[in-house]
């Protein structure tokens, strides 16, 4: 099975994935996919090694695209292999956590997958550049020209798209309601999935990066805490119920201390 959630934010937003029951009946075949903000490795601290140590350990394995929160200074550095028909970076040498490479294509189960991570972060005025903030959060026209190649590799038909943002046309139909959502924001990434909109054919399109959890329509969905099967939108149940409790842990919890 392969299942697929939101920003997880270097720990910060994990709380869904340590209490998700399902996860405890998987093993390694089974994925778990992170649409963006992995943010690991972030400050390379005992208390991120525990983390990443807590998540290798679980049954299931560990899948991510990279949002825009992310040390692009380490994952330059870090080798890059085939996998599954598509390139991808493991966290470390022995590691189970593997990033999904900026446009590409991956056949997992019989499933193909389009991968296209990165965003423009709205808060960058507030971060240093080399310490909380990387120009390469927005992927460049070379990448994204890669992702056109790849694309048409493949002629333009896969199951289903994982991004971190959305198309501008669904801009703002995702913020609605929050402030300027008339008038948003967008960048040559999300124009370049404007593109994808009017040209690929796909069954499902998951993104995270605006930290709700909503069905935008029949075939988009943004995730931050739901976790849902592949193919699958987010129960209404847990738009109506869960979300709200989900909200409420958040606000009242403590930070999780991961032991090795």
């Amino acid at each position: 099975m392969i299942y697929v959630t939101g920003d997880i934010h270097g720990g910060l937003d994990i709380n869904s994935i340590t209490e998700w029951e399902e996860g405890k009946t998987l093993n390694h075949n089974d994925y778990l996919i992170i649409a963006g903000d992995f943010g690991i490795p972030w400050n390379f601290s005992t208390e991120e090694d525990n983390l990443m140590w807590w998540i290798e350990s679980r049954p299931w394995t560990t899948l991510f695209i990279d949002g825009n929160h992310e040390r692009f200074d380490y994952w330059k550095n870090q080798p890059v292999e085939e996998w599954n028909g598509g390139r991808t970076q493991q966290l470390h040498e022995y590691s189970q956590i593997r990033r999904l490479m900026r446009g590409e294509v991956f056949t997992i189960d019989g499933t193909s997958l389009f991968t296209m991570g990165g965003a423009t972060s709205v808060d960058k005025a507030f971060r240093t550049e080399g310490k909380s903030w990387w120009p390469d959060e927005l992927p460049s026209e070379c990448e994204i020209n890669h992702a056109r190649e790849t694309l048409d590799s493949v002629e333009w038909e896969v199951d289903y798209v994982i991004t971190h943002t959305c198309a501008s046309s669904l801009l703002a139909k995702t913020l609605y309601p929050k402030h300027d959502w008339e008038k948003p924001d967008t960048d040559r990434l999300t124009n370049f999935f404007n593109e994808l909109e009017y040209k690929l054919d796909f069954k499902r399109w998951y993104y995270g990066h605006f930290h709700i959890d909503r069905n935008i329509d029949h075939r988009h969905t943004t995730l931050l805490d739901a976790i849902v099967p592949l193919g699958e939108g987010i129960p209404v149940g847990y738009s109506l119920g869960l979300q709200s409790r989900a909200l409420q842990a958040k606000q009242h919890r403590k930070r999780r201390v991961f032991r090795a």
